[in-house]
């Protein structure tokens, strides 16, 4: 079976599975996100849970992570999808795969490594990090709302 490509939303193509054809299963318009565009949705994400006291950001999240997003992912378009099927992961796996599981092993994971694991989508093919390897996914653009999946919290315009 032979390699196929991967395609980042910095433009930078790798190997692994198309996004911009159906052959790797990723609708039209999705691309893996870039190392840059994670790193900011994490700077976000930290400015969202302080200037909503934690509490709103809970709320929000439990709206938008049923589609695969947290609220600073949905704020950049971004979108959570799991590896097997190219599919956005609903509430339960953001919640108890990725944020408690997957969150526990990166934490043990980021302290034996001295924080270096928290830069590896900077290298890794996929533009991964630990807690998407453990649970099994892969962070997305999803500038179009590729799978048809407007998060609740936000109408269509």
């Amino acid at each position: 079976m032979g390699e196929e490509e991967w395609v980042t939303s910095g433009g930078v193509e790798e190997r692994g599975i198309a996004a911009t054809t159906t052959r790797g299963g990723w609708p039209e318009g999705v691309a893996v996100a870039s190392p840059w565009k994670r790193l900011g949705s994490w700077f976000l994400e930290e400015l969202l849970i302080l200037v909503t006291l934690g509490i709103g950001w809970l709320i929000w999240g439990a709206l938008v992570g049923s589609v695969g997003q947290t609220p600073a992912k949905q704020l950049l378009k971004l979108r959570v999808v799991r590896l097997s099927n190219q599919r956005p992961v609903g509430l339960g796996t953001m919640f108890w795969v990725r944020g408690l599981l997957a969150g526990f092993v990166a934490y043990l994971a980021i302290v034996f490594t001295v924080g270096v694991l928290l830069f590896m989508p900077f290298w890794d093919r996929r533009n991964q990090n630990i807690w998407d390897k453990v649970s099994g996914t892969v962070v997305v653009d999803d500038p179009d709302d590729a799978w048809g999946l407007q998060s609740p919290a936000v109408p269509r315009q």
